[in-house]
């Protein structure tokens, strides 16, 4: 049996008709009692009506495994069998003490409204869970591999027949139909069946300290009054301006960066402008450059060589030729010069082309008593 020492004491919260029943267990019974006061010294133990919540036990429960092998297959099976289920109303994965064991839980529509009215009441309870979730763990904590627990107050009948859950309404002709199918069952496979155990309040009550207030904690809807709703916004708007800050903060660092960067190669790009340029630099160094560097690209010209135009000249002029005078400029040059006839300067024009860099063209030639004048424009 359970050990009923003074600390198995505790409170317990029923609702009897939608209505929070204040009791105290002593470790043996129940006694009405009056809400505890801020001071209590007593933990408490809220019983939700088993309507709200349906269990159901997944194959994978007698599967070979660790814990969380088990339970992600858990959870795939259920969302397999209940391929319809809303998120808000999707299922959990439940849990005996030491994880040996585990069942799917699916939370009925109503519960998020109970739990409303309710809030205020549960928010004091130390675990809040419903009387057949409580004999299943302590089913499995007493190694009962058959118990019965019909709840009065909402007629949810919940059974363990041979090591397997079983939870529907409770009617009598049902129940008979699954103890009987679970009996046959076991005598197919030679198995002896213990006696069903069929569990009283004070009973389960005794084994909650021992299971533990965590273990039986079942999930419940997020409150949604208008209280908390605003310390949620609130909540919610200190966590996005602490984010913008953290934000602003790394823009401006990095634009601080990026601006100090900026100067470095101002100052740098500077510098090599007036290593090339002559100061003052100007509003447009760069463009500055870009005219140096296009002068730089230009083809190298020479001026007029002054010397190799004479000397092809005295090489191909005949006795005759005499060069009055000549005048150059910087792509061209005229020369005037005299000659003895004109068979002379045609064999002087004979003799001048053909000349890589000069070309000589004549423009005018008059004839005079005793010489001919004829006026040559090399160019070079």
């Amino acid at each position: 049996m359970f050990r009923t020492a003074a600390r198995n004491q505790f409170f317990l919260i029923r609702f009897v008709k939608d209505v929070p029943v204040w009791e105290h267990f002593d470790g043996h019974a129940l006694h009405p009692a009056e809400p505890p006061g801020s001071s209590r010294s007593l933990p408490i133990l809220a019983l939700v009506p088993d309507r709200l919540f349906f269990f159901y036990q997944p194959e994978s429960d007698h599967h070979f495994g660790n814990f969380r092998q088990r339970t992600a297959a858990a959870r795939l099976e259920l969302e397999q069998l209940f391929p319809d289920r809303t998120p808000e109303y999707a299922p959990s994965i439940v849990h005996n003490t030491g994880g040996t064991h585990l069942l799917g839980c699916f939370s009925h529509p109503e519960l998020a409204e109970f739990f409303q009215r309710h809030q205020a009441v549960l928010a004091q309870a130390n675990a809040v869970t419903t009387a057949s979730f409580l004999a299943w763990s302590a089913g499995h904590r007493r190694h009962q591999a058959n118990w019965l627990w019909s709840n009065p107050e909402d007629g949810i009948t919940a059974a363990m027949f041979d090591g397997r859950m079983t939870y529907f309404p409770g009617k009598a002709t049902e129940l008979s139909a699954r103890r009987s199918a679970a009996e046959n069952g076991a005598v197919a496979r030679k198995k002896n069946t213990d006696a069903v155990k069929e569990w009283r309040l004070p009973e389960l009550l005794q084994a909650a300290p021992e299971i533990g207030w965590s273990q039986l904690r079942l999930p419940l809807p997020a409150a949604t009054t208008g209280a908390s709703t605003t310390r949620r916004l609130v909540r919610w708007w200190v966590a996005l301006m602490i984010l913008g800050g953290l934000i602003c903060g790394g823009q401006f660092l990095r634009l601080s960066t990026h601006q100090t960067q900026a100067e470095h190669w101002e100052q740098a790009t500077n510098q090599r402008y007036a290593e090339v340029l002559a100061p003052p630099l100007g509003a447009d160094p760069f463009g500055r450059l870009l005219f140096r560097h296009s002068q730089l690209q230009r083809p190298i010209q020479s001026g007029p060589d002054i010397l190799a135009i004479l000397g092809l000249l005295s090489t191909s002029a005949p006795p005759e030729f005499h060069v009055e005078n000549f005048s150059l400029g910087p792509n061209s040059g005229i020369i005037r010069a005299r000659l003895a006839s004109y068979e002379q300067l045609e064999s002087l024009l004979n003799a001048l082309e053909g000349h890589d860099r000069l070309r000589f063209n004549l423009e005018q030639a008059t004839s005079t008593d005793d010489a001919i004048l004829a006026t040559l424009r090399v160019s070079y």
